[in-house]
């Protein structure tokens, strides 16, 4: 039977008493996380409450005008409801199947599952991802509503495709990178044969990865910008600079956080041999391409690009990569300065770069990764001031 048409489905472990009832509602949204392979920790994201706005709770594109608070106090309301799943063998297969129909659903999907107790609301950093309450382990679990099943992502989804074909179409059809994920994570995209659910972390990486690897192909005849060009936003005040530059397609990412500590400095560079960054940076970066690769196919034109990443403070490392990506996207979608030198674009990136151009030349790995990773010719780019 097609996940689709499946309507209610069980899953019953052992037998704990002192067992309740509990009704809740998923935004749809689903998380699956790392345990001892092949054991997994899969669980379905879900208020208890009947929330008006539910269905932008796991859905950032939604989010455009909202603050931290707000977007934390969705994120809250989020509990994580949990088995053990062996990732290996798909079982237990009736909550996998669960979580499939979960995943493809377009609207939120009530549920109602057994569990000792509810713990306090509260939020709980999940690496890479965003965060939500805490985990509850549940028993038994039924869907309770009618999903409304994307039959795009269904039609897809039951093609035999590598799982990077089937993560190009759906984003080709304006489906989100994190409904992609989320998809690949339940393991509902790939060869038939050899489908496995994965960490959602995971899944991200290997969309964008795919995605990436996709984007240069398709940019392979299109022509490159002849000019430079330089974009500026705040998102939730956190600055991001985005310099396109003639080149062929490359997304570099720097960032500069401050931190109680002092400044935390970060970059993660494109096809450079021996890259050498923490894994926060390597994460943010991957995200900060994803959405300026969009932008280029877009476009369709071939362009060398630089984030530069300014957080003010680290109250917001708790939405993880997500604002990186948001934050490119709201600075690419800004109105750009537009010049015909590289030392022109040099003054300019003097007068808005926020810190100064000079910070973000100091200290050791920037400029010894930046000396040699570019081609340019002195005084025609302003990247050539850094090596």
């Amino acid at each position: 039977m097609a996940i689709g048409h499946v309507r209610t489905t069980q899953m019953q472990l052992g037998h704990i008493s002192n067992l309740r009832h509990v009704t809740a509602y998923s935004p749809p949204g689903i998380t699956v996380e790392a345990a001892k392979y092949p054991m997994m920790t899969a669980g379905i994201l879900a208020s208890t409450d009947a929330q008006e706005y539910l269905s932008i709770y796991d859905h950032p594109e939604s989010w455009c005008g909202l603050n931290r608070e707000t977007i934390l106090a969705m994120r809250r309301e989020l509990y994580r409801f949990t088995i053990p799943i062996n990732a290996r063998a798909m079982e237990a297969s009736d909550f996998v199947e669960v979580l499939q129909m979960i995943a493809l659903s377009v609207s939120p999907v009530a549920i109602e599952v057994e569990t000792a107790s509810l713990p306090p609301r509260g939020l709980s950093p999940l690496g890479g991802q965003l965060p939500a309450s805490p985990k509850v382990k549940i028993q038994k679990v039924e869907i309770i509503s009618d999903p409304e099943i994307s039959k795009v992502a269904e039609n897809i989804t039951q093609q035999d495709l590598p799982a990077s074909e089937s993560a190009w179409k759906l984003l080709d059809y304006e489906y989100s990178l994190d409904q992609v994920a989320r998809l690949m994570s339940v393991g509902l995209l790939g060869r038939t044969d050899s489908r496995r659910l994965v960490p959602t972390r995971s899944a991200y990486k290997a969309v964008i990865d795919g995605y990436i690897n996709r984007s240069l192909i398709e940019l392979t005849e299109q022509p490159k910008t002849s000019s430079f060009k330089i974009y500026s936003a705040e998102l939730l005040d956190e600055n991001f600079t985005v310099l396109l530059q003639p080149g062929e397609p490359r997304v570099d990412y720097l960032r500069i956080e401050r931190t109680p500590d002092g400044i935390e400095r970060g970059a993660s560079f494109e096809r450079v041999r021996n890259p050498t960054t923490d894994p926060k940076t390597s994460v943010f970066g991957d995200h900060a391409r994803f959405s300026s690769y969009r932008y280029l196919v877009g476009e369709q034109e071939r362009s060398h690009i630089t984030v530069f990443h300014f957080a003010r403070n680290s109250k917001n490392n708790i939405l993880g990569p997500w604002i990186v990506r948001a934050g490119v996207d709201v600075a690419l979608e800004s109105n750009p300065i537009e010049l015909d030198t590289g030392e022109n674009a040099n003054m300019v990136l003097e007068s808005i770069l926020t810190p100064s151009l000079t910070m973000w030349r100091e200290g050791d790995p920037l400029l010894d990764h930046f000396s040699g990773a570019y081609t340019t010719i002195e005084h025609s780019s302003p990247l050539t001031r850094f090596s």
